[in-house]
């Protein structure tokens, strides 16, 4: 398990980057911007990650589990690798053709010339990332630097660059420049482990699982990132603008939740490979309890300070964006869970078809949704769909995960969990009575973050000591 742990520090180093990078640049950037600017950056990085999705072709989740089984046998990874990266190239190509078909025939960007021409590159660099590969041979090491130092350049230029509010497009072209190099870095890096081959190569084993994945990672990217997409074309920038916030703080949040998924699947695919099941399950139940461990308490404090998040973390022209963090605080656990009966138990038990099914019904409910919601709703009809759309997924995939395995839950720790977390609730409501502002917000965390793993202790939840305390003092010594 140290191996586990070792990258699941590195996934989190990743994704604390990516959760204090937002912090510093976003209050910035919506109060220079304010709703509409901040509206064009946010529906251009949403619309370019739907198409991303598109470009991926399902590989992210697929190259990690095969170059997983092949990572200690250079030559089968060199060919493995070669093969994977072939099927992206070719398709990329005929993505882009898809997107600059959709971004001309709907006049997509029609006086956003810069932003258009960006967002190509954009998704160039998004898809050239090769994270499947580093994730596949367990090297988080070189994600977490590479993806370190371009979120670092991205804070200097754009505090350096970006003045007025006119300036989005500069802003924008920061975040496509810096994933752009982040790409080139990973590309030639990855020659120090694989060398790439033009021989010999079999790309047909790979069509039909890819397949699947790309109609999952498809029906995923819908109900994920048209949200954005689907409030800029029957709402305005504006709402855009006002449901960005809510949801850059909810996706922050899930970060660290997440995290453990892309951790586990190589592990996992081995394992099941290698016909441990036991070990499987034993993974498996931890990183269930894990979801609740940590998710509980952080729903709850999002909730009662989502008030001052948003002024913080946005500014007073984003008050409406409060009630939209509030009711988007579920989608914490929704997405939590649903990552784990989906990555890592359909995926590396080769269930693909299984997941499909299910991300398939919620991408449609999610399009139908929120076509009816938005028009008249606006961002919260947004907000309505995403949260039917996950739960949704979560019902599905728990009744597909119960035909492929069965996994214990400690129900009784559970109980606790929930316990300590609504505990957490008239602490908050004290001290916002005697302190208020960034103080507030600092003190409860801090305050609620004692409380929370002080109760763990002494009610002497064995899963808290032996997964998170013990690691802790280990790493101490």
């Amino acid at each position: 398990m140290s191996l586990i742990r070792k990258n699941f520090i590195y996934n989190n180093l990743l994704g604390f980057t990516n959760i204090i990078v937002p912090i510093i640049i976003f209050p910035y950037v919506s109060r220079v911007f304010g709703p509409t600017g901040l509206g064009i950056v946010s529906f251009a990085i949403s619309l370019t990650a739907s198409f991303v999705i598109i470009a991926s072709l399902g590989i992210p989740i697929y190259g990690i589990r095969e170059i997983a089984k092949v990572k200690d046998n250079k030559e089968q990874l060199s060919k493995t690798y070669s093969e994977i990266l072939v099927i992206q190239i070719v398709w990329l190509f005929v993505s882009l053709l898809i997107y600059a078909i959709w971004i001309y025939s709907t006049e997509t960007f029609k006086d956003e010339t810069t932003i258009r021409w960006l967002s190509f590159i954009h998704i160039i660099g998004f898809v050239g990332l090769l994270k499947w590969f580093y994730q596949g041979i367990e090297n988080y090491r070189f994600i977490t630097i590479i993806n370190f130092v371009t979120k670092i350049l991205t804070i200097g230029l754009l505090f350096l660059l970006v003045r007025a509010s006119d300036e989005y497009w500069i802003y924008y072209a920061i975040v496509v420049g810096s994933t752009f190099l982040a790409t080139v870095f990973s590309i030639f890096h990855s020659f120090k482990y694989v060398s790439f081959q033009t021989k010999n190569l079999n790309i047909k084993r790979h069509l039909n699982s890819i397949g699947i994945l790309f109609g999952t990672q498809l029906a995923i990217g819908i109900y994920i990132n048209l949200d954005i997409v689907f409030l800029n074309y029957l709402s305005s920038e504006e709402q855009v603008g006002f449901y960005a916030p809510a949801n850059k703080l909810v996706k922050v949040c899930l970060l660290f939740i997440t995290s453990l998924g892309t951790v586990l699947i190589p592990k996992l695919s081995q394992n099941i490979k290698l016909g441990k099941v036991e070990e499987t399950k034993s993974i498996l139940s931890k990183s269930i309890q894990f979801v609740f461990i940590v998710s509980l308490p952080i729903m709850v404090m999002l909730w009662i300070l989502a008030p001052e998040l948003i002024l913080f973390f946005a500014g007073d022209s984003f008050k409406e964006s409060i009630l939209l963090l509030q009711y988007l605080v579920p989608l914490i656990f929704f997405i939590g869970l649903s990552n784990i009966f989906g990555l890592q138990i359909l995926v590396p038990f080769n269930k693909e078809k299984k997941l499909m099914r299910a991300v398939l019904i919620g991408a449609i409910v999610s399009v139908i949704l929120n076509i009816l919601f938005i028009p008249s709703l606006e961002s919260l009809g947004a907000v309505y769909s995403i949260l039917i759309t996950e739960l949704i997924i979560t019902f599905l995939t728990l009744l597909a995960v119960r035909k492929v395995v069965v996994i214990k839950v400690n129900y009784k720790s559970i109980i606790l969990y929930l316990f300590l977390a609504l505990v957490l609730i008239p602490i908050c409501n004290l001290l916002n009575v005697y302190f208020d502002g960034i103080f507030y917000l600092i003190l409860t965390s801090i305050m609620c973050l004692l409380i929370y793993t002080s109760g763990l202790f002494l009610f002497g939840d064995e899963f808290f000591k032996e997964n998170i305390l013990k690691p802790i003092f280990k790493k101490m010594k």
